[in-house]
């Protein structure tokens, strides 16, 4: 028997019910042996009824004057090419406010222009070295064709749940998991919860979906820390544009305009990974690879137990172990595939932690300590590739990597 599992999205008093987002139980056949007697949950959303596509949000470039200038005079050449102030940041202030090492950030930039910006500024200073690329923010956004929240709520909560960078990034607190305006936190609340003082009490708090708080379809998920210079992430319901904060400006977007938006932030560290390097190389830069280590979606899987296929003395064992499927799928639909992974490290870390109880347990009974089994311990666990979401990334990735190269090469 098929089960069907569903998660509220969204509610108004303007609809009649609730938005749900429902999964369906499927059986994964593969000849992996991570994914032999195992189904997957599979949410039920057409992606093919969202249009997608990718932009560049803002770009830093680094570069180095063969002669020190002082930061309002690079403003005025760009301001004349460009119709706008930049503000270009010096890097190493000397006598007089001069500097010869710069970074330049442009929002949404066009690289055809930037180029111009670049070649201008080289022929007046020259460069000590090519200008270099130490920033970039890559969204890819998603627009219903029927606008509405119906459906952005729906694909909020899919995004929330199926992104996947692996849990390599979670070295400190604040790179955890996090969704805002929290309840509890104006900076944010934690999807899965933490306990920093005790070890024990924070491997439990992992462990538990009853101590989760899903991200909200109104909120902001985030992971990883502003200014990292690897990366950080960001999945919105996008309503609001151009905002600043200093003066309180905003727009407002139309229905049509409004989308479900993932976005990452590369400092330095994250670029030199991307393989991002000289400016000049953005014309060959393959944007598709992006999503190979930083627009990652998963399906969950989850062990099967058929009583039919068990001996009567496996089955009690087999009843604790569905039980323990059902909390790991209370945990993928708290907190996604990433939260699921988290549960998972806790486990480990946990057996580390009680190594020596163990151990002086099987040794006083005789016993052995079972090796741990290798099976789905890598980066992706047990988690499959979600093929259908990756496909329609891929392609938005790739018009963006062709706006850039036309731009480029322009």
């Amino acid at each position: 028997m098929t089960s069907t599992y569903t998660v509220i999205m969204y509610r108004s008093e303007e609809l009649d019910a609730p938005v749900g987002l429902d999964y369906v139980e499927e059986t994964l056949t593969s000849s992996q042996r991570r994914f032999q007697g195992r189904m997957l949950l599979r949410p039920q959303i057409d992606l093919g009824a969202y249009r997608w596509a990718s932009v560049v949000d803002w770009i830093d470039v680094e570069f180095i004057l063969g002669r020190p200038s002082q930061y309002w005079h690079l403003n005025d050449r760009i301001e004349r090419l460009t119709g706008r102030k930049e503000y270009p940041k010096p890097l190493n202030v000397g006598s007089g406010g001069a500097a010869s090492r710069y970074r330049l950030r442009v929002q949404e930039p066009d690289f055809s222009v930037l180029r111009r910006v670049l070649t201008d500024i080289e022929g007046e200073y020259s460069f000590a070295s090519p200008a270099v690329v130490t920033g970039i923010e890559v969204s890819i956004d998603a627009y219903p064709d029927q606008p509405g929240e119906v459906a952005r709520a729906r694909l909020h909560g899919v995004m929330v749940r199926h992104f996947y960078p692996t849990t390599k990034w979670l070295t400190t607190g604040m790179k955890w998991p996090r969704a805002t305006p929290g309840i509890v936190d104006k900076r944010g609340d934690y999807i899965v919860a933490r306990s920093g003082q005790d070890d024990f009490r924070d491997i439990q708090d992992r462990m538990t979906p009853s101590s989760d708080r899903p991200a909200p379809y109104q909120s902001t998920y985030y992971l990883g820390e502003r200014g990292d210079p690897h990366a950080m992430w960001r999945i919105q319901n996008k309503t609001l544009d151009k905002q600043n904060k200093a003066t309180g400006t905003r727009q407002e977007l139309t229905e049509e305009e409004k989308r479900i938006r993932i976005e990452v932030a590369l400092g330095p560290d994250g670029c030199k990974e991307a393989g991002l390097a000289d400016f000049n190389g953005l014309a060959e830069f393959n944007f598709t690879e992006l999503q190979k280590r930083f627009f990652q979606f998963r399906l969950p899987t989850f062990g099967t137990y058929p009583a039919g296929s068990l001996k009567s003395s496996s089955r009690p064992v087999a009843a604790v172990k569905e039980r323990v499927e059902e909390t790991r799928k209370q945990r993928f639909l708290n907190a996604g595939v990433l939260g699921l992974q988290i549960r998972e490290d806790a486990r480990w870390d946990h057996a580390r932690l009680n190594r020596d109880y163990f151990l002086s347990w099987h040794k006083a009974r005789g016993s052995k300590m079972p090796k741990r089994s290798r099976v789905g311990v890598g980066s992706y666990g047990t988690h499959i590739n979600y093929k259908e979401l990756a496909r329609v990334v891929e392609r938005a990735l790739a018009g963006l990597q062709r706006k850039v190269r036309r731009e480029m090469k322009g």
